[in-house]
């Protein structure tokens, strides 16, 4: 989740690289998560920021918005 896109990328970007994850995650069984740590590259704000956009889009059925939505 945390990759280079979303380091470089902006608020806009990280946003789409979530929700783009998120689209994969339709069928279930998704479960957010590091996969050992977070890096100290990857600042707090930016960690809120996606944490924020998995709660808000990432309840089961996930519900994304139609430009982001491959299913529509």
């Amino acid at each position: 989740m945390f990759d280079t896109v979303g380091k470089t990328a902006g608020q806009a970007g990280r946003k789409d690289n979530t929700l783009r994850k998120l689209n994969a995650a339709k069928g279930g069984g998704y479960i957010f998560q590091s996969d050992h740590s977070v890096s100290s590259a990857v600042l707090g704000q930016t960690y809120d920021y996606i944490v924020k956009l998995v709660r808000e889009y990432g309840q089961y059925p996930i519900r994304l918005p139609t430009a982001l939505d491959e299913s529509a």
